[in-house]
């Protein structure tokens, strides 16, 4: 016999998959990423462009010995735009899963039908999570098929066996990510009787945690305000940026604090350092950045320990459970 939570999870994968909502999003996911995959490719071209002219004209020159170092290429770079849409656009589909998963029952008071069947408010709600977590796995997984596939016809190069974990180990880390937003987002709607106010303070702090705090770090840091990094405009060594830096420790210190207190930043962080879009990583190997990164990967967990946490803390209170708006 199929257990409850077995039986929820699959209902609540085939609504969700069926919804106008998700399906909508999730093309426009999958066109923003194929845009991204195209403007890089573009710009790489452009640069083995230039670099070929440049020989060019050295070999016209008769300089043919002089010595230009050729445009790297680290396919997983092309996955920037990818990384922040997700980061973004993913949140804000996880965070309408989460509302929809209870709201939909909430709102016509099926919820205080369930709770009269033999179903645990614990089945109920794991059931929801499984099946969400499931259709959020799903497509990632197909996301990032599509990504190797894309990146293999339009850059005309095959992923390693390396890339590929580090790619597949990046999807893991956004699948923990996105399924945060989607258990907090559904502890919200599960906590507040009115509905709409759970959804706007959902969007609320995703704003705050997702938009705004990044920004302003961002901002903060010299370093990202001249194009390349300011550091490397100035060719400034590890050590040099240290001494420098130590300068303004303080400054440094309230930055960071303020980063680090949005998940998206810590997510970013993380699956920048794996795939190498943050260069000092290009080259390094997967021991190497996981004992680099591993504060970020432990607060990224942390986080979606306490949105679970939240969720099923929540479905436990029979009246919390039991409120209609």
């Amino acid at each position: 016999m199929t257990s409850p939570t077995l039986t929820i999870a699959k209902k609540e994968y085939r609504d969700s998959a069926r919804s106008a909502l998700f399906i909508t999003l999730a093309g426009f996911m999958v066109l923003l990423t194929t845009v991204s995959i195209l403007v890089a490719s573009f710009n790489f071209q452009a640069e083995v462009a230039q670099y070929n002219a440049a020989l060019s004209q050295l070999t016209a020159a008769q300089r043919a010995g002089a010595v230009i170092p050729p445009p790297s290429y680290y396919p997983l770079l092309m996955l920037r735009g990818t990384i922040e849409y997700l980061e973004i656009i993913g949140a804000v589909l996880a965070i309408v899963l989460g509302y929809l998963a209870v709201a939909k029952e909430k709102g016509t008071n099926t919820s205080r039908l369930l709770l009269t069947r033999p179903v645990s408010r614990t089945a109920l709600v794991g059931g929801k999570i499984l099946g969400t977590s499931l259709l959020i796995l799903t497509l990632l997984a197909l996301l990032e098929g599509f990504i190797a596939l894309s990146i293999t016809a339009i850059g005309h190069v095959a992923f390693s066996t390396v890339e590929m974990l580090k790619l597949t180990l990046s999807f893991a880390y956004t699948y923990f990510y996105l399924l945060f937003f989607f258990c907090f987002s559904a502890a919200l709607t599960l906590f507040f009787k009115d509905l709409p106010r759970a959804l706007l303070l959902s969007f609320a702090l995703w704003l705050v945690f997702v938009l705004i705090i990044p920004q302003i770090g961002d901002t903060m840091d010299p370093d990202n305000q001249v194009p390349g990094g300011f550091f490397a405009s100035m060719h400034t060594t590890q050590d040099q940026q240290s001494v420098i830096i130590a300068q303004f420790q303080n400054y440094e210190n309230f930055r960071n604090a303020l980063e680090v207190s949005s998940i998206e930043k810590h997510y970013e962080r993380l699956v920048f350092a794996t795939l190498g879009i943050k260069g000092m990583y290009n080259d390094k190997s997967l021991s190497y950045i996981m004992g680099d990164k591993w504060p970020d990967l432990a607060l990224l967990m942390a986080l979606y320990v306490v949105g679970v946490g939240a969720a099923f803390l929540f479905a436990s209170n029979k009246r919390i459970m039991a409120s209609s708006p």
